[in-house]
């Protein structure tokens, strides 16, 4: 613990991280209790109750952040208020850095893991955020219906997603489009729209067809995992045709991350 609360002080935040690869702490056997209220690096007031033995909870753990470019980008765009659409809200990270970051934004968080429910709703509710923060338990997709859901292994809380085909362990959810829902629910724009959902990024974004085509979504934030792509059906190059085509310019965030602006 005493690493990681060193590693947490230094700066700049390149270091900061180099180290935390470097010497091995991101598999270290870390104290548990790092893990119960962790500070958020650009939003110091927002506190999350975190999983020890995920990845990505230990970046933001010792870190104070995960996807450092995506944060910053996220938190700048969040200083001037608007609605945050968080698909694959996982524990909360970003809904509750974009909600804590102006008390006049709006989340909508889609999660259909249920293993990742009650701690959603845990980090919202001791941040102070319900009043901002409408949590949906179903996942989003191209269409509505229900679709088989892979769980994923008990230790990453990300690592689960939708399956094209029923495995073991598959759970059965409900599925909506984001035309669906916002037609539904009066969102008449969104300022971003976050997804990360281990392969089917592409169907959330064939559910946003009328959105894209009137330019209701400001910034779109998404991912390719080619893995999974695959076992579902889906092409690397059809969400940013698809983008392309609706008239949004697209830029590469990382191997595989992508941002996509009117």
């Amino acid at each position: 613990m005493a690493l990681a609360n060193l590693i947490r002080k230094i700066k700049p935040l390149w270091l900061r991280e180099k180290l935390f690869w470097h010497l091995g702490t991101w598999r270290s056997n870390l104290d548990p209790g790092l893990f119960e209220n962790v500070r958020l690096e650009f939003v110091p007031d927002i506190r999350l109750a975190l999983k020890p033995s995920d990845i990505g909870h230990r970046q933001i753990a010792v870190l104070g952040y995960m996807e450092r470019d995506l944060t910053l980008l996220m938190t700048s765009i969040a200083s001037r208020g608007g609605l945050l659409v968080d698909v694959g809200a996982n524990y909360g990270y970003f809904t509750c850095l974009w909600a804590g970051a102006n008390k006049a934004n709006r989340v909508v968080a889609f999660e259909a893991s249920p293993r990742n429910m009650a701690a959603l709703k845990r980090n919202v509710e001791q941040n102070g955020l319900e009043s901002q923060v409408t949590i949906v338990p179903r996942a989003a997709g191209k269409a509505a219906g229900k679709m088989h859901f892979s769980l994923g292994p008990e230790e990453q809380t990300g690592w689960g997603g939708l399956s094209a085909a029923q495995g073991r362990d598959d759970i059965e959810v409900e599925v909506t489009s984001l035309d669906d829902y916002c037609s539904q629910n009066g969102i008449a724009e969104i300022d971003v729209l976050k997804i990360d959902t281990e392969g089917a990024d592409t169907w959330v974004i064939e559910g946003t067809a009328r959105l894209l085509r009137e330019k209701r979504i400001k910034h779109i934030f998404f991912e390719e995992n080619p893995s999974r792509m695959e076992k579902l059906g889906i092409q690397s190059h059809e969400a940013p045709a698809l983008l392309r085509a609706a008239g949004y310019r697209l830029e590469k965030m990382g191997h595989t991350e992508w941002h996509a602006s009117v």
